[in-house]
């Protein structure tokens, strides 16, 4: 597993033709990726509290939001309890 990998992806199927090639057949288009089975299934599911959890790129998280459809509101509820590391406050 590796966290650039995983937010590759991310980044890869952002396009339209991209994401309709992954989700048609998500292991054919992760091969070379370096991603476990259940990132994979994160990003296909777009679960955010689990992408979240690996390490995915807030960012990138919010762009596919936005290509997922999933509404603010539950994209901030996915994210409930979390928090940014802040080095010079610490967690917030």
């Amino acid at each position: 597993m590796s966290k650039l990998s995983l937010n590759r992806l991310i980044h890869d199927i952002q396009p339209l033709e991209k994401r309709e090639a992954f989700l048609r057949d998500p292991l054919e288009f992760a091969r070379g990726y370096d991603v476990t089975d259940a990132e994979l299934a994160a990003v296909r599911d777009s679960d955010v509290r689990a992408l979240w959890n690996f390490g995915a790129n807030p960012y990138l998280l919010r762009v596919l939001q936005f290509r997922a459809g999933i509404s603010d509101e539950d994209f901030r509820a996915a994210l409930v309890g979390f928090s940014y590391p802040r080095p010079d406050e610490g967690e917030i």
